[in-house]
């Protein structure tokens, strides 16, 4: 055996080390596998037998932060590579009842399931690894992820008999891309909330200029006869809420919406609108 022999045998001795396999319940099987993200993580991949199929899943964890990379379907620059990988590897989706995603492949070839446990484990490494990449300011990014997480809280607490979907699609196929903070549905009854804030009086109008897309959109689509409200959630605590300049922005989407905005330190005023 030449020397660059050994090198192949070792290398592929490695690799298989890095294999490890445990079964989850009946029906499943966890895999770990050597594929890494940036941050360091193995990628770990589902494969279940259900129904004389078999289902090749990431398990939730992309959605769950497990790879220390937070998917934030809120950076159109992001969801474009996120939508790239999942056309490419023909990756489907699905959210579970607590609103966690699951990416998945299925098939009723056993034979094919190695290839679609490599694809898979590609594509969970590239998405997670894509994450981690700074798109926007930080600071942009801080001031936007307090307000979701202060705002989702409160619509939880007052709202749970409206079962709130936060961060959620229009329509998981027709209109995927156009996400609203918050999506109510109660006895075929819509109500849409969109955050908008902004560290700067820059970021601000941004955030106006994508609540009043979605909602036009939401008006000109096949659902806006169901539609009782859109609301428009504003953080006038932010830095960037500068009424001289953002306040021509801010009619516009009032107008639209038929609905006068709500300031977070009038929060209470959702009560009346929605109960």
């Amino acid at each position: 055996m030449t020397n660059l022999e050994k090198i192949v045998m070792n290398v592929r001795q490695c690799f298989d080390q890095l294999w490890s396999f445990k079964l989850r319940g009946t029906d499943t099987i966890e895999i770990s596998t050597p594929y890494s993200t940036t941050t360091s993580k193995f990628v770990s991949i589902y494969v279940t037998e259900r129904g004389g199929k078999f289902i090749v899943s990431d398990g939730g964890l992309l959605n769950s932060e497990a790879y220390e990379s937070e998917i934030d379907y809120e950076n159109q620059c992001l969801l474009k590579i996120l939508y790239h990988f999942e056309a490419f590897y023909e990756v489907k989706r699905t959210q579970d009842k607590k609103g966690v995603k699951h990416y998945y492949m299925t098939t009723q070839k056993e034979n094919l399931i190695p290839n679609m446990v490599y694809e898979m484990a590609q594509f969970v490494s590239m998405c997670a690894s894509a994450a981690t990449v700074q798109f926007e300011d930080p600071k942009e990014i801080e001031e936007r992820n307090s307000f979701r997480t202060k705002a989702t809280s409160y619509i939880s607490s007052n709202f749970k008999k409206y079962e709130p979907k936060f961060r959620a699609p229009l329509d998981k196929e027709e209109f995927r891309s156009v996400r609203f903070s918050v999506l109510m549905e109660r006895r075929n009854r819509l109500n849409l909330i969109s955050y908008v804030t902004g560290s700067t009086a820059a970021n601000f109008r941004n955030s106006i200029a994508r609540a009043n897309m979605n909602f036009e959109i939401a008006s000109a689509s096949k659902y806006n006869d169901y539609i009782d409200n859109k609301i428009v959630l504003v953080n006038n605590t932010a830095d960037g809420f500068v009424l001289k300049q953002i306040g021509k922005q801010l009619n516009i989407l009032e107008e639209h919406t038929g609905q006068e905005a709500v300031q977070w330190s009038e929060r209470e005023k959702l009560l009346a609108v929605l109960n």
